[in-house]
């Protein structure tokens, strides 16, 4: 990762890694970007990055089903932003 980045767009960083191994990426990013910068994340790994989101996208072919803050999605819905997750999408 690039330090003085501006932007870090990150697709799916932890997907096919062992869940030890997820804690090391997720730690290893939150303590190496720039704090001026901001983060993008795509996953489906929700309940594995919960814990460092400030702002949250749902995005369903194509369309923006959800923009809301962490903060907010838990007061209004009382959810976890994975279980909000699982209810948006679910089939």
């Amino acid at each position: 990762m690039s330090r003085n980045a501006s932007l870090y767009v990150l697709d799916e960083p932890i997907a096919g890694v062992d869940p030890a191994t997820r804690d090391y990426v997720i730690s290893t990013i939150i303590n190496n970007y720039n704090p001026e910068a901001s983060v993008l994340i795509s996953t489906h790994l929700i309940s594995d990055i919960e814990g460092v989101l400030d702002e949250v996208i749902f995005i369903k072919e194509g369309h923006i089903m959800l923009q809301k803050t962490v903060d907010e999605i838990r007061e209004e819905s009382g959810k976890s932003v994975d279980e909000l997750f699982r209810e948006v999408f679910k089939w």
